[in-house]
């Protein structure tokens, strides 16, 4: 394993000592200081933590880095000789020998998990700078699998570096008859399309090789294949790619066969995806149709209790509240909730909650349903479930320009590109650099925001405190803020499209969560939600609905995860535990609440 290093974190130490405290340049604020050789940041050796008193910068080097995902590659024997049956089977299709043998087909028994037994299947071999790295088997009653533990990469890989031009389609069956047409610079993407989440990623470490290619999409002509054509788009930018239409076949082998290669080739006509900002029915004809289908976009559920918001990409929800009554607690929950339920992946630019760590700490607790440290204490086993459940899916944004809006959302741009991120976080308005406080920025601001959600397809959580908190009349208790209040502008409840506020009452130790703006009556309705929040767990107890669990080990055994060794792991190292109560008004027998 590699040790973490100081140089990796832009700490250079200018000394030969190995124990004891040493002072040093702060990389991340000496360079912004008139005293540029003021040695501010102290680091202490021994426990090999650091920090900076002048700007708050903390941190540690990790034990060891994160080991690289090893994947499983199937063993690669040259089969080239198909049966009579299969090369049939394919003639059908009008496939030839040739684009068979070209593309390495080969056939053979496997244990198909559907019939639980061995079938004959064909075998689509997946290639990268000539190695085997993946197999999709097909059996006759068209049922699939991908060899266990492999890489996703695209089928055809290999074509993709050696193309200024690329055919993107939906499956194997499509690349052949592209290449059958003419096309061999076809690729297709390893798991099909889904009317849900479309798993995108075999894009992760290859995005970049798209870059200087024209990029044509051909998946099916179904509501699934639209949408997986949409995310697509989305991830690798509308401006960089078109898409074709397979006249009125479905996709490209339906097209060979019903009109031969010569049917392919007329389709080949790439149609320009809308232009920002202007377009007319028939450029979102199939939009309409697939609404009219499938009902209007409803967004995903946060599952929270008693919470009735849906949650949709392309939108900004405001959050606002009186400071420390925990907007950005509120926030962590949503967001966990999403990647517990619907895998979705954000990125935080939160200096409400650095360090880091202690930010990832407070995420851990409410995973887990355990205290951090103290008394029922969650495990180290636990611990490193946890980085393994978030990594990949939670990214933290620290600009190394400036702190402005179009820093952050330039560095969002790039994880949505090469991470496909759902959503991101900025908490909080005032932790920006900004160049003015008129309306007119404020709502420039906002406006530049809501342009990037929906050109980006993700949501945006921006936390806004009040301008001025009031106090009711006649009273010590506090008014409850809206979105009117926002420090700068009336611009916040002009312009979002949900609104939030979160009260506590710290007597009852009660939560509220008011429901105050929401664009559209289909994703939910205004109200207001109460809560028991519990400090220990930093959880949201609805109606004292008693719950201790480990929300990661439940989630995770429901799919069957890969994650099942580090959850024995982590059982072994220490059972769930009763958080204690805060709260001595606290019904009897009310342990931890449901996350």
């Amino acid at each position: 394993m590699i040790q973490d290093t100081y140089s990796e974190h832009g700490i250079d130490l200018k000394t030969l000592k190995v124990t004891g405290e040493v002072s040093c340049i702060c990389p991340e604020c000496s360079h912004k200081r008139k005293k540029k050789n003021d040695k501010c940041l102290s680091v202490n050796l021994d426990k090999k933590v650091w920090f900076c008193p002048h700007c708050g910068w903390a941190g540690a080097l990790r034990k060891e880095k994160d080991e690289v995902m090893v994947y499983q590659k199937p063993k690669w024997s040259n089969k080239t000789k198909l049966s009579d049956k299969v090369v049939a089977w394919f003639e059908k299709r009008k496939i030839s020998q040739r684009t068979l043998l070209e593309m390495k087909i080969t056939e053979g028994l496997e244990w198909m998990p559907q019939t639980q037994k061995e079938e004959n299947t064909i075998r689509f071999n997946y290639f990268k700078d000539g190695e085997l790295i993946n197999i999709k088997y097909r059996d006759g009653a068209k049922r699939f699998k991908l060899h266990k533990g492999a890489e996703l990469i695209f089928y055809n890989y290999d074509c993709i570096e050696q193309s200024s031009e690329l055919f993107v389609v939906e499956g194997e069956l499509d690349v052949l008859a592209m290449i059958e047409s003419g096309y061999p610079n076809t690729i297709s993407v390893p798991n099909g399309a889904s009317l849900n989440n479309n798993n995108l990623s075999y894009l992760d470490e290859c995005v970049e090789a798209f870059n200087g290619k024209s990029i044509h999409l051909a998946f099916d002509n179904d509501t699934a294949g639209r949408k997986l054509r949409e995310d697509f788009a989305d991830r690798i930018g509308k401006e960089r790619c078109d898409y074709i239409e397979f006249k009125d076949c479905k996709d490209a082998n339906d097209c060979l066969i019903k009109y031969g290669s010569q049917g392919i080739i007329e389709s080949v006509k790439p149609i320009q995806f809308p232009l920002e900002g202007s377009f007319t029915i028939s450029d979102i004809d199939n939009e309409i149709e697939d609404m009219y289908v499938n009902g209007l976009d409803r967004g995903v559920s946060t599952y929270i209790p008693d919470f009735n918001l849906n949650i949709v990409k392309g939108y900004i929800t405001v959050v606002t509240g009186i400071p420390s009554h925990g907007k950005s607690e509120w926030v962590d929950y949503m967001t966990l909730k999403l990647r517990l339920h619907h895998n979705w992946k954000g990125a935080f630019y939160s200096p409400e909650n650095k360090p880091t760590q202690l930010h990832f700490s407070k995420m851990a607790r409410r995973l887990i349903g355990k205290n951090w440290d103290g008394d029922f204490r969650l495990s180290d086993g636990e611990k490193n479930l946890v980085k393994k459940f978030l990594d990949g899916f939670i990214w933290f944004i620290k600009p190394e320009k400036d702190f402005t809006l179009s820093s952050i959302l330039a560095k969002i741009a790039t994880l949505k590109n090469r991470f496909g991120l759902d959503y991101f976080v900025i908490d909080a308005w005032n932790k920006l650099e900004h160049k003015g406080e008129s309306t007119d920025y404020i709502g420039r601001c906002l406006d530049e925001i809501a342009v990037f959600c929906e050109t980006h397809n993700v949501h945006c959580f921006l936390v806004a405190h009040p301008t001025k908190i009031k106090k009711q009349r006649d009273s010590t208790e506090y008014e409850i803020p809206t979105l009117y209040d926002v420090a700068g502008s009336a611009n916040f409840y002009n312009k979002a499209d949900n609104g939030i506020c979160v009260f506590r009452d710290f007597n009852l130790n009660k939560a509220f969560i008011y429901r105050q703006k929401m664009k559209f009556d289909h994703w939910g309705a205004e109200g207001q939600s109460e809560y028991t929040y519990n400090s220990d767990s930093k959880r949201y107890i609805h109606n004292y609905v008693p719950d201790n669990s480990n929300w990661i080990a439940n989630v995770l055994k429901a799919e069957q995860s890969e994650f099942s060794d580090m959850l024995e792991l982590s059982e072994k190292s220490e059972s769930i535990g009763v958080i204690r109560n805060i709260n001595t008004n606290t019904p009897e027998g009310w342990t931890t609440p449901p996350f």
